[in-house]
């Protein structure tokens, strides 16, 4: 290992510099249009709109200036598959590269669709989700997948490395199909028997990550319906933390991933057998406690009783 010197030390703050620098010379005067899908979509007290546009596994920031905003055609809403052009500029304090948008043009009306169900739904009421109260005690969950997904062994390993801290519950599979035209009868037909089991306390969708079109069923309206309208509580661990789809947005509880959904659901069943454990201590000890008070209320009276008769006699004497 060379030695340090003082030329190659650096804070992050040159280091932000540093790459603001190289990527303004590389950009410099060039704008570039650059196509994704909208995730992360968030509007400043400023005006200003932040998005990711997310592409596959790749990613990033943009920023559409509030100036700016009043020239689209269309609303940047989540989901949508948009193309945007812009300069590429370094925020220093963070050390990103961000897109700073001038315009945007709209590629799929998918996501068009997707807001349009979410309005759907909140004129049905389903939306936005309340979520329902974490049953207690959590005697069995059920997880909803397909029979050759790679979330099984994530979820599995992360369960099983939970399992030390307590008694976990007993997990039922329901496998199911995830892509394909008969993935939304495959996943409604698996909500609605795990509905109608009432062992089951907790339901966890569960996929491994993917592109755009692998996740597209888990924006059906009909399935979002089926997951709001639950008598289960429902948990989604859908792709990895940048995937955003409609069954997040009605689910009671959003994983990031199956991995998550494991630990979170183990959590969730050591928390509630503690609580149980120490309610059950409590009404031990109350119920040990009572017949004590009791005896001593008799004894109490019984003096009193005495003192009365005592003050009688001689009052008669």
């Amino acid at each position: 290992m060379s030695e340090q010197t003082k030329d190659d030390r650096r804070n992050i703050a040159q280091i932000g510099r540093m790459i603001r620098s190289i990527v303004e010379v590389e950009t410099l005067d060039q704008c570039y249009w650059v196509g994704g899908k909208v995730a992360h979509y968030h509007k400043s007290n400023l005006g200003h709109i932040y998005f990711d546009l997310v592409d596959g596994y790749s990613r990033i920031r943009c920023m559409l200036p509030e100036r700016q905003s009043g020239n689209l055609e269309f609303d940047i809403k989540n989901h949508m598959e948009i193309e945007v052009y812009g300069d590429i500029q370094v925020y220093e304090t963070n050390v990103q590269v961000q897109i700073i948008v001038q315009k945007a043009k709209l590629i799929d009306s998918h996501g068009l669709s997707i807001v349009s169900a979410i309005h759907q739904l909140t004129q049905e009421g389903l939306y936005p989700k309340q979520p329902k109260h974490i049953p207690s005690p959590i005697r069995r969950i059920a997880i909803i997948t397909s029979k050759s997904s790679r979330a099984i062994g994530d979820f599995e390993k992360a369960y099983r490395l939970e399992g030390h801290k307590a008694v976990l519950t007993p997990v039922t599979w329901q496998y199911v199909t995830l892509e394909g035209n008969d993935a939304q009868k495959s996943i409604l037909n698996g909500l609605l028997k795990l509905n109608q089991n009432s062992d089951i306390d907790i339901i966890a969708i569960i996929r491994g990550g993917g592109r755009y079109e692998n996740l597209a069923v888990f924006d059906d309206l009909d399935i979002a319906r089926a997951i709001a309208t639950s008598s289960k509580f429902i948990i989604t661990g859908i792709g990895h933390e940048k995937d955003d789809t409609l069954a997040d947005a009605v689910a009671d509880y959003v994983a990031s991933t199956p991995t998550a959904v494991a630990h979170y659901i183990a959590n969730l069943i050591i928390t509630t057998q503690s609580q149980n454990d120490d309610s059950t201590l409590t009404e031990t000890q109350t119920s040990q406690v009572n017949p004590q008070i009791i005896n001593g209320l008799i004894i109490l009276v019984g003096i009193l009783f005495l003192i009365v008769v005592v003050l009688l006699i001689l009052n008669f004497r």
